[in-house]
Formats: structure tokens, sequence, C-alpha cells
């Protein structure tokens, strides 16, 4: 009973950092996880010894393993793009999934607990959504509810979460109200999908006789969601479009890891010049393919895809045998990956990687002969996951340490252009090429400062890790104050290209035509600034047209 006590324990210090406040980037709690799991592992292992017990090696970690492998060694053989912190997360993953795999083989520990530690977390976010809607308290300052995390999209998962497990429990009838209740305060359509389709399964006894009905309903219910936020929808379609494409021009391995933005930039400025008269009025900057599976597409490839489909489909016929709460809640998860991106927020990934490794365990062993039966689940596979723990956590906590250091000075210094920090940013610089933030801004101090090729190689690296045209911008002006006027040119239609649908692109290009004296080029694009319809007026829009205006008509005197 005490080790039954003391990993119900660990599980808890585990799901507790699934409900401490999301961040943006590395923080101390990130620290504080990476000790937590080295902590689980090492209490892990010895219970397993106490006991006597063995470990063996299913078929679901043989996928996690060589996934895991293939990630490490993409990002290491093609470093082409910045990724350092997506690998140090995965790195970070495996690691606990080799702890609770370890904790889960010392202990036998009933799914009921493990719903139960999930279902009070997701109880927990109620609490946290329902304090800041009475006292308009979010971490958002469009939104009324986040929870714990910066916006209501990835947070309406956890609702969704705990709905859907929630409703199988029997004398728990008055928790699914409570998330019902909440759920729609989100307004998420992704979280919606994910819970009605969940539970359609669950209570399809009972309402397939009104199949018919529901299907119609349904129907004219997406119907309606998708008009209530079409721009948004609309906008998700040209994500999903530009993705596909992405994926054909590298299908099996993908473009590499953290390339998505990247690429997703090319595949807009291709899509652009191939279909020019596209309404472009819904595109904007992202960040993630808005479908987990998409992404991994992108940068992992068909291999990458096909591991994921695999794990998907073993770990359903595992918890079908062990019970349907936990792959319920699984599945909505996945659902909602689909319109959304829960995996890259760290209380999902807790979560998956908790229900993988519950899975894991008890699977049929992998065996070569009796001696290697013994001896792999007495001594070498224990051993060996403790040398991996080891090494890898303790690379980890180092990485993320200084990593954390480096956000922490860079959010002191963010926002400042005063050439007396250049030499600061300097020295973050290694540690900060993912972060799209600090390149932009330090590339603008440079370019303040007149280093435009050292400004222009920094934007460079902005444009491997974001989709954002200002950087390509910023480099058009670097040109045009170094005398390029048509690399310049260039970097203004890529701006472009890459966001249709923003003005500022097309308003520097006709400063660039005037300020070189093409009156020709210079009238004609004057031309398209004033005409450009913006998706919404805005008074810099309103302010660029208004001096494009004055800019003619002094030229139309002048001829004159």
């Amino acid at each position: 009973m005490r080790y039954m006590i003391l990993a119900i324990l660990c599980i808890g210090s585990i799901l507790w950092f699934a409900i401490q406040p999301v961040e943006s980037s590395w923080s101390e709690t990130d620290i504080s996880f990476t000790y937590a799991i080295y902590g689980l592992s090492v209490v892990a292992i010895v219970m397993l010894f106490l006991q006597k017990r063995y470990i063996s090696f299913s078929v679901i970690d043989t996928i996690v393993c060589l996934w895991f492998l293939y990630v490490f060694l993409r990002a290491y053989f093609d470093p082409t793009y910045p990724c350092a912190p997506f690998c140090l997360r995965v790195i970070q993953m495996f690691t606990l999934y080799i702890g609770l795999r370890l904790l889960f083989s010392s202990t036998e520990i009933p799914e009921r607990l493990i719903v139960a530690g999930i279902i009070i977390c997701a109880f927990y976010e109620v609490i946290i959504g329902a304090k800041q809607i009475i006292n308009d308290s979010s971490r958002h300052n469009l939104y009324a509810i986040t929870g714990t995390f910066l916006n209501p999209g990835p947070y309406s998962a956890f609702l969704s979460l705990g709905l859907v497990m929630s409703s199988q429990i029997k004398k728990g009838y008055w928790l699914p109200v409570i998330f019902a209740i909440l759920l729609p305060a989100t307004w998420s359509r992704a979280a919606l999908v994910s819970t009605v389709v969940c539970l359609g399964i669950i209570y399809w006894k009972q309402i397939k006789q009104w199949k018919w009905t529901l299907a119609i309903g349904g129907f004219i219910a997406i119907t309606g969601l998708y008009f209530l936020k079409q721009g948004s929808a609309d906008g998700r379609s040209i994500i999903y479009l530009i993705s596909l494409r992405c994926i054909g021009n590298a299908p099996m391995f993908g473009s590499g890891l953290g390339s998505f933005c990247h690429q997703y930039a090319e595949g807009m400025a291709s899509f652009y010049h191939q279909h020019p008269s596209f309404n472009y009025q819904s595109a904007d900057v992202i960040e993630s393919a808005y479908n987990c599976l998409l992404q991994i597409g992108v940068e992992q490839g068909l291999i990458g895809i096909g591991f994921a489909i695999i794990l998907v489909i073993l770990l359903f016929i595992r918890l079908s045998k062990k019970g349907e709460t936990l792959k319920m809640g699984l599945l909505s998860l996945l659902i909602f990956s689909m319109f959304s991106y829960p995996f890259d927020q760290l209380p999902y990934q807790i979560i998956f990687i908790l229900i993988t490794a519950y899975a894991a365990t008890e699977r049929r062993e992998i065996i070569f002969s009796k001696w290697w039966k013994t001896w792999h689940q007495k001594v070498l596979l224990p051993v060996a996951a403790l040398g991996c723990i080891l090494v890898f956590s303790n690379f980890v906590l180092k990485d993320i340490k200084v990593r954390e250091k480096a956000e922490s000075d860079y959010k002191m210094m963010a926002g400042m252009t005063h050439s007396a920090f250049i030499d600061d940013y300097y020295e973050l610089f290694p540690l900060m090429t993912s972060n799209k933030h600090f390149l932009y801004d330090f590339a603008k101090m440079l370019s303040f400062d007149g280093r435009y090729n050292d400004s222009n190689a920094v934007l460079h690296i902005g444009t491997l890790v974001s989709n954002d045209p200002m950087f390509y911008v910023i480099q058009g002006n670097n040109y045009s104050e170094m005398g390029l006027p048509k690399d310049a040119e260039n970097a203004y239609k890529k701006a472009f290209s890459i966001m249709p649908n923003r003005l500022y692109p097309l308003y520097q290009l006709m400063l660039l035509y005037e300020k070189e004296g093409d009156i020709g080029k210079m009238t004609e694009m004057a031309q398209q600034v004033i005409a450009f319809k913006e998706k919404i007026a805005s008074p810099a829009t309103r302010e660029m047209k208004k001096k494009t205006n004055i800019i003619v008509n002094q030229y139309k005197i002048n001829s004159k």
C-alpha cells in the first residue's frame, strides 16, 4: 500500500505542472519540472528493485524510442532551422516517458486514479476560468477567459477533456454539467466538435435511434459555426492548403524540425504567384498549422506521420483493454489537435505522455532468449533507463537554465533600440535564435545603428523561424540604405507575396521607386496602394493612403 501511495504522489507531482501558468518561453517552471522528472525516475527505480519487479519492453516502447531517435537524428544531421527549444522539449518528454514507465512497472496503478488526477486538473482550470470571468483577470486583454493558458484556444481543450472523461463516471453526473457551463465561454469550435463527437460515441446506444436527426442538426450546427467565425475558418482553410503543399515539397523526411514557419511563408509566396487573384483577406502570421498531423508532416515528413499514426493506433488498442475513460479522453485531445495546437503546450504533452506510458505497461514482451528475458528485465533495462535519465536530465537542465536566464535578460531589454544595448544583444544571440521577437528587435537596433549587413544576417535567421513579412520589409529598408535598390525591391515584393493582405510592403515599395526617381513605377504602385482593400481599416492604413495621395498630387503639380 505504501508503494501505491508513493506512486500516486509521484504522478500528482507531475500533474501539478500541468496546471501551472503556461509561458511563451522558458521559465523556472521548466527547471522545476526537469527536477521533478529526475526525482520521479529515482523513486521508480528504487521501488522497482525493492519489490523485485521486472520491466518489459513493449511494442509501444519500440515506436516511442524509434520516433525519438528519428527526431533526434533529423535535427542533428539537418540543423538548417533553429530548433533547440523543440529538441529540448522532446528530450524532456522522452525522459518523462522513461520515468513513468519505470513507475508503472514498479506498482500497479488503477486507471481510475489516473483519470481522477486528470479530471482534478481540468476542474482546477474551471475554477481559474470562473474567477477570470468574475474578476475580469484573464491572461489576455482580448479574451475574458484563458485559464492558466495565454488564450482560450488551448484552454478549451481542458474543458472538453474534463467533460468527456467525467461523463463516464457513474456517480459524478454533476461534473460534466460544470464543464459544459463554462465551455461556451471559450468560443472554441474545436473543443465543441471534439466534445460532441466523443459524447456521441459514448452514448451511441442511447442516441442511435435519432441518428438522422442528429446528423441534420450537426450539419446545421457546423454551418452556423462556420458563418459565426467565417474569417477564422477561412484562415484555417488557407493554412491547411499551404501546409499540404509544403508536405508535397519534401514528402518523405519533411523540411526539417522547426521549419514550419519558414516553409509556410515560402508556400504562401509560391501560392500567391500562381494565384494572385485568390482572396487572401483571412491570411495571417501564424506559428502553427492548427493541425498537429499536418505540422508533423511539414517538419518530419511521411515518416513522422507514420510514427504518429502507428502510435495512436497502438494506444487505442491497448487502452480498449484497460478501460474506456482514458481512451475517450485521449480521443478528445486528438480530435481537438486536428483543429488547434494542444500538443505544443506543456500540460497536454504531460497528459499525453502519462497516458502513453500507462498504456505501454504490461504489453507483450519482446524476448530473444531466456537469458535475455531474465537479465534485461532485472538489470539491463532498469540500468539503461536510469542512465538515459541521468544523461538527458543533466543535459536538459543545463541548457534550460542558460536559456531561461537569456529569456529573462531579454525581457528587461525588449523593445529597446538604443545602440548601447547592442553588445548585450550580441551576447544573448546564440541562445535566442528561435525567438522571433528577439531577432526582430535586434535587427531593428542594428539597422538604426547603421550596421545593415549585420541586421540583414539577423533578419535572415528571423525568416527561418517566423512568417512575419516585416522581416523582409526591414531587409528592404536596409538594402535601400545600402544603395541596393534591386535587392530592396525584391525584399518588399517577397514581403507582400507572403502576406498579400498587408499594405505596408506596397507602400514601402512605392517610396523606394520615388527615392530612385522611377516615376512610372512609383505612380503604378501608388495606384495599387490607394486602391488596396484592407480587411480592417486602421489609422495606419489611412495614414499611408493619405501620404500616397499627397505624393501623387505633388508629382502631378510638378509635371504641369
